[in-house]
């Protein structure tokens, strides 16, 4: 019990530094905080929520998906948002480069 109530405060404590915009240092002294518990729990709370983020489902964003389909002449089809490009095998690689770099100003 003691262990989680030490985690909340912890996790109370590092919420207000990051909307703090002040250094861990500032931010500590103003707070009586050691520096060293703060970076310890900051790093603490983001592995586990790297980790809690790499175990559950996405929250439905997904930035490409790639399809191979077997027809007759072989694709791959690759969606980027709303953007979907069918590549055949014989695909001009300066012309998909170019398509690609078009794409990333957008």
């Amino acid at each position: 019990m003691k262990l989680n109530k030490n985690r909340e405060i912890w996790i109370n404590r590092v919420e207000e530094y990051n909307s703090s915009n002040l250094t861990q240092k500032a931010w500590c002294e103003n707070n009586g905080v050691n520096v060293s518990a703060l970076r310890y729990w900051i790093r603490n709370l983001s592995e586990e929520s790297s980790i809690e983020s790499a175990t559950t489902p996405s929250s439905g964003f997904e930035f490409a998906s790639v399809s191979i389909t077997q027809d007759s002449s072989p694709t791959v089809t690759l969606e980027i948002q709303d953007v979907k490009l069918s590549i055949a095998i014989d695909y001009d690689e300066v012309l998909l480069l170019k398509l690609i770099k078009t794409l990333k100003k957008l």
